[in-house]
């Protein structure tokens, strides 16, 4: 009789040893068992959301606005931030551990000798559940890229690209046309595509223009305006005036113009109901995108991981200036430190950097060695855990200083597992 792993952290630690690399894009062997499972489709319409920055943003406003109009919706994202059951939702709740744990079996007996990797696993596990659940919407958040990305091997109804970067550079190419390209492969022919931002690169046109995906854009085909109290969405034959978002920064309404653009093209009548769209805005929710853990002292935690997100974290951080700033950063191997640090070197006072967690970690030392280019030895200070320089850092943190958190998905999630146990002591106490 077949032992399987125990417990979910059991499970997600062996799917880690089961490929002999993290990322393979090579899409056989993930169809091959795709195929094995039998599943007749996912949902009744699939939304696949690419781009380098703003998926999980742009997931959270889609996943509210079907969730408040009465649709049944399933999400897919990654990564988490504190519980592996982030990345499967339903209606808004995250998958049950147990649901988890029977999916893993079934794939696992089914997947023969073909080895996954531990994004395959999760992403066949969402499939395989949303097959079951019978819902009206799945949204899927690629991984990496889009052409070669696990997420699609399924034929999406309408696709968005968020925005295009320069990140992952060793997999998607070192140009931002060569990045374009490889996030264009979520395009499908005949089917609408939209793009958030306001000039898409001309790979995309290109892309559209080839296999006929109509493509639409912002500034072109929707606008969207921010004032103090309200924003508006708009095109050419509608208008939206809306409540401000409870995500921060002008560039997060470009991600609810694409949104609610795919709204017009795939449920039209939805954006007629104003309380639905108005409720729809409130309640969205999103872990770790400028996320304001307290006010005084400010303590602000960011997932932004490259240049285009660091970019955006400065421009937030300064619509409130602060007379001192401390910054605890953690940076996996594969990124580029430089791009990260020089949008932040005239916010931040003092840096500690951090040995995430992880093997994918980039040492603090090694993060010290590639700042000091920019910035001063000594306001760089090393620790190998979070718990170190946390501790550090609120014994140094004014009132009415700040702290901001950032660099990595795996670094925000380190910090709220740290600042929750510490919290969690000082109730017992």
């Amino acid at each position: 009789m077949k032992t399987y792993p125990k417990t979910l952290q059991e499970w997600l630690d062996w799917q880690q040893t089961l490929h002999p690399q993290n990322i393979d894009f090579k899409l056989e062997r993930i169809k091959s068992v795709y195929n094995k499972l039998n599943i007749k489709n996912i949902a009744d319409k699939v939304i696949i959301i690419a781009g380098t920055n703003g998926k999980g943003s742009t997931v959270a406003i889609l996943e509210s606005i079907l969730h408040e109009s009465n649709h049944s919706v399933g999400s897919f994202t990654s990564p988490h931030i504190i519980s592996y059951n982030e990345r499967i939702r339903f209606n808004k709740k995250e998958a049950e551990t147990s649901e988890l744990i029977d999916t893993f079996k079934i794939i696992d007996d089914i997947r023969g000798n073909t080895t996954l990797t531990y994004f395959e696993f999760a992403t066949l596990t969402a499939f395989y559940l949303f097959s079951k659940k019978k819902l009206d919407y799945a949204i899927l958040e690629v991984g990496l890229g889009g052409r070669l990305d696990a997420t699609n091997i399924i034929d999406s109804d309408l696709s968005i690209i968020t925005s295009i970067g320069i990140d992952h550079t060793e997999f998607l190419g070192t140009t931002i046309d060569s990045i374009a390209m490889e996030k264009a492969g979520v395009m499908r022919p005949f089917k609408p595509c939209i793009y958030a931002g306001k000039n898409p690169p001309s790979a995309i046109f290109r892309y559209a223009n080839k296999i006929k995906s109509r493509l639409t854009f912002n500034q072109n085909d929707f606008k969207v305006k921010r004032n103090k109290e309200s924003w508006i969405w708009s095109n050419s034959s509608k208008s939206l005036k809306l409540p401000i978002l409870p995500l921060v920064g002008d560039f997060q309404y470009d991600h609810a113009g694409a949104a609610i653009s795919a709204i017009n093209v795939l449920e039209p009548d939805i954006l007629k109901d104003q309380i639905c769209m108005d409720n729809a805005m409130k309640n969205i929710s999103l872990l770790g995108r400028y996320q304001i853990l307290s006010q005084r002292p400010e303590i602000i935690l960011d997932v932004a991981h490259n240049e285009d997100s660091a970019q955006k974290l400065q421009e937030n951080l300064k619509q409130n200036p602060n007379q001192n700033t401390i910054a605890i950063i953690g940076i996996l191997k594969d990124k580029d430190v430089y791009s990260l640090i020089k949008p932040m070197i005239n916010i931040v006072d003092t840096w500690y950097c951090v040995t995430i967690d992880n093997s994918r970690g980039m040492n603090a030392k090694e993060i010290k060695t590639r700042m000091s280019t920019l910035v001063s030895k000594d306001k760089i200070f090393t620790f190998d855990n979070i718990a170190d320089a946390s501790s550090m850092a609120m014994s140094n943190l004014d009132i009415d200083h700040r702290l901001i958190i950032y660099g990595s998905f795996y670094m925000v999630s380190d910090y709220l597992a740290y600042y929750e146990s510490k919290n969690n002591n000082q109730l017992a106490n």
